[in-house]
């Protein structure tokens, strides 16, 4: 695998945006109470599995994939040009 260097501002908020994702889905997945019932602490464990694998995913894919235009957002096109 190759890790691409172009783009290097969308690469960097996309890392930031997965990085937010895996610390609320740890928070989501550490920080259960016992006082809650069944239910909610396994709602909040599904939670937070789903956001740490959204956050791996989105820092691997802002590292990995050539052209990052087709999964982040793409530059609007100007008027002028």
């Amino acid at each position: 695998m190759r890790i691409y260097r172009n783009d290097i501002l969308k690469r960097i908020c996309g890392t930031v945006a997965g990085i937010g994702f895996l610390s609320f889905g740890a928070f989501s997945v550490l920080v259960r109470e016992p006082s809650v019932s069944d239910d909610l602490a396994d709602r909040a464990l599904s939670y937070g599995t789903t956001l740490i694998l959204a956050g791996v995913l989105a820092v691997a894919v802002s590292w990995l994939v050539k052209d990052l235009d087709d999964i982040w957002c793409r530059q609007p096109r100007r008027w002028r040009d």
